[in-house]
């Protein structure tokens, strides 16, 4: 090789190697979550402020969680007059949907993405496996990944049992204290829910393929980031460890959020537990809930518990959140 090619040797080795450098620091590179919401002020109902004046006193004191539990992004909280009489119509919460915690469904460049191996879900739910005979291998769920929304959900101001009970549908029917979408104990159509388990993230949730963010079960870094008490577990298999956190069982007393008729989602709970005041509390029924007293209304309220019930109140070895039908009037949930 004379000298002038082995100088272009030298030059074009040089090049590759800075090239291969800058690709290994831009696939480490985190960038910290962005905040705020693509929605303006001028297309929600809150104008992207809190205004808690006309929320009704009994759920002043659940309603303003939502305002504290996710640091990274904003979840709003006001009131709604529909009919311009002066009397708030609807409780108000807004939200871009966007959980504050890890998850492998963010883009790999946010600071709150982190990597998941979905094999763990094997056996973090060896118990649907058992049942169901699943012979599958967990992934993710394609392509699909958390992507910002503008989401609205008004609350009946008053809400009630319902006479004529309605159906959850395959969208959103509640938000999370952090803002994020609950759905139902139902997959999309075509889907089972019991192979969707399989494409759930660390944190027990995963994205449709609008990039709406959603828990189906019991929403376990949620929990644990409102002061809730989880159990970390794991598993060696060929060499190779898996770890996962679940709830542990005390958590039946903790606010996680509200569905769209108006009342609240306490956490995973069995058949029997004690309400605020330590008396034992009625039976859960079948729509998942049951009324008694609770730490944030104290006079007593029907509410939801994720529970170990799935459609028709059979036994599952999941904690829905939901058991088919809302127990009040539904209000209406815009995603946008």
């Amino acid at each position: 090789m004379n000298k002038t090619n082995f100088a272009k040797f030298i030059l074009l080795s040089a090049v590759i190697i800075t090239l291969f450098l800058i690709s290994c620091l831009k696939k480490d590179e985190r960038l910290p979550p962005s905040s705020g919401s693509s929605c303006s002020a001028s297309t929600t109902t809150c104008g992207k402020t809190n205004n808690l004046t006309n929320i009704p006193s009994t759920y002043l004191t659940a309603l303003t969680k939502y305002t504290t539990a996710n640091n990274t992004y904003a979840v709003n909280v006001c009131t709604e007059d529909t009919n311009g009489d002066g009397s708030a119509d609807y409780m108000v919460v807004e939200s871009s949907n966007r959980p504050n915690h890890k998850s492998y469904y963010w883009q790999a460049a946010n600071a709150l993405y982190e990597a998941f191996d979905f094999v763990t879900n094997l056996y973090k739910y060896a118990a649907t496996v058992t049942a169901t005979g699943y012979s599958g291998t967990p992934s993710s769920a394609g392509t699909n990944m958390i992507m910002e929304q503008c989401i609205t959900m008004k609350m009946p101001i008053n809400p009630s049992s319902a006479s004529t009970k309605s159906n959850t549908d395959y969208s959103t029917i509640g938000l999370a204290l952090n803002g994020v979408s609950f759905f139902n104990e139902n997959a999309g159509p075509g889907d089972e829910i019991t192979e969707e388990l399989f494409t759930f993230d660390q944190c027990y949730g995963h994205p449709q393929r609008s990039g709406v963010y959603h828990y189906h079960v019991d929403p376990v870094c949620l929990i644990k980031d409102l002061g809730g008490s989880i159990t970390e577990n794991s598993t060696t298999v060929g060499g190779t460890t898996y770890s996962w956190i679940e709830d542990n069982g005390t958590n039946g007393g903790l606010l996680l959020g509200f569905l769209l008729d108006g009342f609240p989602v306490y956490g995973p709970v069995g058949d029997n537990h004690t309400d605020y005041a330590g008396s034992s509390a009625p039976s859960i029924d079948s729509y998942n809930g049951h009324s008694h007293s609770t730490t944030e209304f104290q006079s007593g309220i029907y509410h939801y518990h994720v529970k170990t019930a799935n459609i028709g109140g059979t036994n599952s070895t999941v904690f829905w959140i939901t058991n088919a039908k809302y127990y009040g009037t539904p209000g209406s949930i815009t995603v946008r």
